[in-house]
């Protein structure tokens, strides 16, 4: 009978999906974490992302810390209070938009470090041997620090500032959500993709890349160059100052993900500095942008 009123409704053009199944799954899921209270709401939201995460780290921990959850898997703890940040370790862990394929030895530039995902990804790689990191946002770049410290052994690699960078030294309001820390940037309104009741404007203080790179590729004379770059719309300005200043001819590899503009802008001047760009759009205003020096 079942059979036959599902094929009716087929007909019809009604779609039948088992809820009752996709929930069940969701809910053995978080509980085979062992969460409990608050903490079991952020796990249960995603429970998308971590069903990829534990599919390919099926020795994932997750426990109740602080204001939200310390993640366990591939050697790392990763202190994490968002939906999000799951997100983006489903990004990079498993999707791995930053991955290095190559067996030179690298140093890792990260701007936009967010919580210390990324930079804790690159520092787990036996080739890369030193990561510059830069966050503005003083509670994102608090967690990150906390986060680079709960993993001695990927720490001493990184080095972590609490500014970002851009074309020039100011301070820059922008709208900060707690549960959208990836989002916070000078896009301000188009950066949330969370509940905009919930965001404070926030200053927050940028540095002019020209002033603060050079030194810092000069203790790398011999060594490849990454620059891995998601700041929310600065990005622009950060390769036309890259550009004005020749700073491209000491880079090797840039992984820069772009918001609103488009990628033509950024594809046309790194392939006028001399580089190989791939891309490919993530939506209709983001997308990856992979530039190899020629």
């Amino acid at each position: 009978m079942n059979k036959l009123i599902h094929s009716i409704l087929n007909k019809l053009g009604y779609k039948i999906s088992n809820i009752g199944k996709k929930e069940k799954a969701i809910q053995d899921l978080v509980n085979s974490f062992g969460v409990k209270n608050d903490t079991y709401n952020l796990v249960y939201n995603s429970a998308s992302y971590l069903f990829e995460i534990k599919k390919h780290f099926p020795e994932l921990v997750l426990e109740g810390h602080n204001e939200g959850v310390l993640a366990s898997f591939n050697g790392l703890q990763i202190y994490v209070e968002s939906s999000e940040e799951f997100f983006i370790i489903k990004e990079v862990f498993i999707e791995k938009d930053y991955n290095l394929l190559s067996n030179e030895n690298f140093v890792v530039f990260d701007i936009g470090m967010n919580i210390g995902i990324s930079s804790l990804f690159f520092a787990l790689q036996k080739n890369v041997t030193q990561i510059y990191s830069f966050e503005p946002v003083v509670p994102t770049y608090n967690q990150a620090v906390y986060n680079r410290n709960l993993n001695p052994s990927c720490a001493a690699k990184i080095e972590a500032f609490n500014f970002g960078l851009g074309g020039s030294t100011r301070v820059e309001k922008v709208l900060y959500n707690a549960q959208a820390k990836g989002n916070c940037g000078i896009r301000l309104d188009a950066s949330l993709v969370l509940d905009k009741n919930n965001a404070a404007e926030i200053e927050i203080q940028i540095k002019n890349i020209g002033e603060i790179l050079p030194d810092l590729l000069a203790k790398h004379a011999n060594q490849k160059k990454v620059l891995k770059i998601d700041c929310e719309g600065a990005e622009y300005e950060i390769l036309e100052k890259l550009s004005q200043l020749n700073l491209l001819a000491d880079v090797d590899v840039l992984l820069i993900e772009w918001h609103d503009k488009g990628a033509k802008i950024l594809e046309e001047l790194l392939v006028e500095n001399n580089f190989t760009v791939i891309s490919r759009y993530l939506t209709s205003i983001t997308g990856m942008i992979y530039a190899f020096k020629n």
